[in-house]
Order: C-alpha cells, then structure tokens, then sequence
C-alpha cells in the first residue's frame, strides 16, 4: 500500500548521511617543576674553594731565648734616668739607707734629710719660714700632678728660692683616700726632685693643715765670682 504524500516524515531528509564519531577531550600534561636547592652556606662555599690545597709546612724559625743576664741589663738601659733614680731610692728604702727620715701621725706627715739640723725642722714646722711660691694640685689627675709638682719644683731651684707651699687637698671625698697626698710625698723624697728637697712636712692650719706641705729646698752652692784674667 502505498503511503500517502501528507504523511509527516522529519528525518527523510537525513537519509544518507553518516555522523562522525565525537573525540575524546585531549588532556594536556605539564611536567613538575624541579625541586628548590637550598643555596650552600659559608662553610660548603670554603670546603668547596680550597678542595685539593695543602697546607704548607712552617717555615717560621724560632729563636733560642736570650741570656736572662743580658736581658736584664737592657731593661736597665733603657730605663730613664728619672725612673733609674726611683729605683735606686727604693732599694735604700727596703736596705734601710733611705736619705729622707718619714714620719706620719695620724694625718700629720714630715720628713727630712737624714743629717738635717733639728733647729731648721722646727723652724719649718711652726711655719717661721716666708714662703716664696705655691702650688694647687686641686683637680688633677696623678699624671697631671707630677708634671706639675717637677715642673714647680725644678723652677723653683732655678729661682734660687727656698720655702715653698703645694697644696694636694686631704682625699676625704675621694673612695681610693689620699693618693694623691702620698704621691707628692714620695715624688719629693724619691727620684730626682729628691736632690733637691732639704725637709717637708704638713703645713699650719691657716696655710692648709694637713692637705698642704711646707717643702724647703736645699740652698744652691754659691759660684766663685769669676775674675777676668789680667
């Protein structure tokens, strides 16, 4: 029986034709990226760079030690004479034979030439004697006083003058007492300033007791007048 023409067929037209069988998606693959390498330390940096040095052998000579005599004889020389001449006044003092006579009482001190006449050291301690400079150690550190203590001194033997008056203060206020008061004790009765000190001791209240010295000089050895010849 044959169909009729009105009759709905929708996918005649389709007839014939084939369809193409669907790809599968592509997967794209990416590779890991390596690992991070930790950067080497100071330590692998040295090992690395001195791989394949060798040490050398010392080539440093060592010297024999010295004669403990000739040492000692070149310390010696090369000690200044100031510093030679403490040395020497402390070995008399340990012997003994010191040139200066020291006594203290309390924070009273005095001293003196062995051979001093006594009239001369009693004149001195009352202050009988006129005084013909001063010095302030006030605020000065112990280097700073011993430049200034030389340096007075020495100028006054220069000056011919005789009675002098250095002022050192009494340490109370300081924690170490009075180092600086015993300082000028023994820079005067040592070394070279020594020469030329006669007698020292603690001055009279109103010239500052016994944070002050009285310090006599030895009198200069008067020069024979010289005479032109004829």
């Amino acid at each position: 029986m044959k169909k009729s023409a009105g009759f709905n067929a929708p996918f005649q037209t389709l007839k014939g034709v084939s369809v193409k069988p669907k790809m599968a998606p592509r997967v794209i693959t990416t590779e890991a990226a390596p690992p991070k390498q930790t950067p080497p330390d100071d330590s692998e940096l040295f090992s690395q760079a001195m791989h394949g040095v060798k040490p050398i052998k010392q080539d440093r000579v060592t010297p024999e030690p010295e004669d403990p005599t000739l040492l000692v004889q070149a310390m010696r020389e090369r000690i200044r004479p100031d510093d030679q001449s403490v040395l020497e006044e402390l070995d008399a003092l340990v012997k003994g034979k010191s040139r200066f006579d020291i006594t203290a009482t309390g924070e009273y001190v005095e001293g003196h030439v062995v051979s001093i006449n006594p009239v001369i050291m009693k004149r001195l301690k009352k202050g009988e004697f006129a005084l013909q400079g001063h010095l302030d150690l006030h605020g000065l550190t112990r280097d700073e006083g011993r430049q200034a203590l030389d340096a007075f001194i020495l100028n006054a033997v220069a000056l011919a003058e005789r009675c002098l008056l250095v002022i050192h203060g009494r340490g109370l206020k300081s924690p170490e007492g009075p180092v600086l008061k015993e300082s000028v004790i023994t820079w005067l009765t040592t070394g070279r300033l020594s020469h030329h000190v006669l007698a020292l001791c603690s001055a009279q209240p109103y010239d500052g007791g016994t944070g002050a010295l009285y310090v006599l000089l030895r009198q200069r050895p008067k020069k024979s007048a010289w005479k032109r010849p004829t």
